[in-house]
């Protein structure tokens, strides 16, 4: 999901850019401006597809062949005229020509699009699936890249809805009218912040909006939920306690409108099983609610869950295509390869080389644990005056309202850093990301979901994948062979390195610093154990990497592990291991 970020882009459609000469600095005021070129818009609406009530064109969109150099390596992105060959040329936007004030919509609704929101014009989604959900009534299941305004898509007739069946007494005051599923935390409360924007001109109790979501209090929630509550935003976890425990299935028995957002990145992240059960809870609406799906990809998965939550005659929308180009395809992916003890010089140096261009830069990078994030971000601020930088962290170690500040100073500031595990990597909002950098193995689905971050709403952004030399086999001839990767020498500056072998001096000095080298020293074990096959190591070849990485990263001691992790993990009797008393 996305915010709704398109022409909506905090009221302007182009920005100052970041120092590439290729971006479009031109300012202006006044209301978004549909697109700066007819023949850009034309193609964009010649590739938005709407299929109703065909059901059987839910296809997963086909890999790309990619090609490789004789010797197996990866091609480096030259033609055999020198040109860069893997970076496909910027796409145009997704704005369309199509006004929010031509809709057959309240006047309230229409107020806060152009009060509130200072939307004029609707993106792809919002053309191809608003008039429908709003005529038909029928359940719907749209196709979009994320970074599209999918948002508003799903909120302006579940709203309109909800008001007219409020308004006729249809609904008792208790009953909730609608529910949103979001597969992660801060996805859930960008949603509850949309929908209040949307409701600001409502009357007052129809403006309530309740964001359930696991890492806060359940007392709370409960207290929120009393009374009048029409919409109410979940993540699963939280919304499946709150249906078996706390009495709220009966409030949903008459439910308008159920909502699933990144359908399949709620399947992807394990979710199934909870999905399945809040269904049958929620089974006496199935037949009256109107039930809208909204997912960036329709797998199997997601096909199946629909066959289970929907009505059979549902409509489907793909405003991607099939031929059309998605953002992984269009973004420039940058690969580098380090040795492993220069892990963090190579990632200083990187980050040096993207935020020393003039203008403004949103970066994040992506790690493959929580304690990793953790304690790299440490390791960066305790040189933050060297580097000129600080480092935002959000990871499933920090607490919500920790997560939420982070997130919205990362989203406020004109030049960011945020490093973090993967609660970031599907479906929020952050404007303006000029560069996404992932460290160390992952897999397609979620390297593309990462990805996703930038080049967001028509607007520049490039990606970068740093891989040590054991992870590279793996990544580039297997996990991701279709990718358009490019491969470049890591960027050398002597400022940078200067601050990395400074950063690392500092584990043994700070005490919370070398506390944190520690736990992500046994986090580093516990994933590489994880991945034995991928980089072809056996456990002794992991306890002695794992224990190489941890003298690269400035600790002085070998970390202990309790006999109870090392049996867990499978390393009863590995040589290397230091045992805790």
């Amino acid at each position: 999901m996305d915010s709704s970020s398109h022409n909506q882009d905090s009221g302007n459609n182009d920005r100052a850019g970041r120092g590439n000469s290729k971006r479009n600095n031109r300012r202006r005021g006044g209301k978004k401006s549909a697109v700066d070129d007819t023949e850009a818009n034309n193609r964009n609406k010649n590739n938005t597809k709407k299929h109703v009530g065909d059901n059987s064109r839910h296809s997963n969109n086909k890999r790309p062949k990619r090609s490789f150099a004789k010797d197996g390596n990866i091609n480096n992105g030259n033609d055999a005229a020198g040109n860069n060959a893997n970076v496909a040329p910027k796409k145009s936007t997704h704005i369309t020509s199509h006004k929010f004030a031509d809709l057959n919509i309240s006047a309230d609704s229409r107020r806060a699009m152009a009060e509130v929101f200072c939307y004029e014009f609707m993106t792809a989604v919002q053309h191809e699936t608003l008039p429908l959900i709003l005529k038909d009534k029928k359940d719907c299941i749209a196709k979009a890249k994320t970074g599209t305004g999918k948002t508003l898509a799903f909120m302006i007739p579940t709203i309109e809805k909800i008001t007219a069946s409020m308004s006729n007494q249809d609904k008792k005051r208790s009953d909730i009218c609608c529910l949103v599923i979001s597969p992660t935390r801060e996805l859930a409360l960008q949603i509850g912040n949309e929908t209040k924007k949307l409701l600001t001109f409502r009357q007052s109790y129809l403006k309530k909006v309740v964001v359930c979501v696991g890492g806060t209090n359940r007392n709370k929630d409960i207290q929120l939920l009393t009374g009048t509550t029409p919409i109410v935003v979940a993540t699963p976890g939280r919304l499946l306690d709150h249906l078996q425990n706390s009495g709220i299935a009966e409030r949903m028995a008459r439910l308008d409108t159920l909502i699933f957002d990144e359908a399949d990145q709620l399947l992807d992240m394990g979710f199934r099983p909870d999905i399945e059960r809040i269904l049958r809870l929620l089974q006496p609406s199935r037949q009256m609610r109107q039930t809208l799906l909204f997912s960036a990809t329709i797998p199997d998965s997601v096909s199946e869950i629909a066959g289970i939550a929907m009505r059979g005659d549902y409509n489907f929308v793909d405003t991607v295509g099939e031929d059309t180009e998605q953002t992984h395809l269009h973004v420039q992916q940058q690969l580098m390869i380090t040795p492993q003890e220069s892990q963090v010089c190579s990632l200083a140096n990187i980050l040096e080389r993207e935020t020393s261009n003039t203008g403004a830069y949103k970066i994040i990078v992506f790690f493959t644990t929580a304690r990793l994030t953790g304690f790299m971000a440490e390791l960066f601020n305790s040189v933050k005056n060297q580097t000129g930088y600080d480092v935002l962290e959000i990871h499933s170690r920090k607490s919500q309202k920790q997560r939420e500040r982070a997130s919205e100073e990362f989203r406020k500031r004109k030049n960011a850093i945020m490093f973090t595990s993967d609660v970031t990597a599907r479906g929020m909002d952050y404007p303006d990301v000029s560069f996404v950098l992932q460290l160390g193995l992952t897999n397609r689905a979620q390297y593309i979901h990462r990805l996703g971050r930038t080049a967001r709403a028509g607007k520049d952004g490039k990606g970068g994948l740093l891989l040590a030399d054991y992870e590279k086999d793996y990544m580039v001839k297997k996990e991701l062979i279709d990718m358009p990767l490019e491969l470049i020498p890591v960027p050398n500056s002597e400022k940078a390195s200067s601050a990395a072998s400074q950063a690392i001096q500092n584990v043994s000095r700070i005490h919370d610093l070398r506390t944190s080298a520690e736990q992500a020293y046994r986090a580093w074990l516990g994933y590489y154990n994880g991945q034995l096959k991928k980089v072809k190591w056996d456990k002794r070849t992991l306890v002695r990497q794992g224990n190489m990485w941890g003298k690269e990263v400035g600790l002085k001691e070998q970390p202990s592990l309790q006999k109870r992790t090392i049996g867990k993990m499978g390393l009863k009797g590995t040589p290397g291991l230091k045992i805790e008393n």
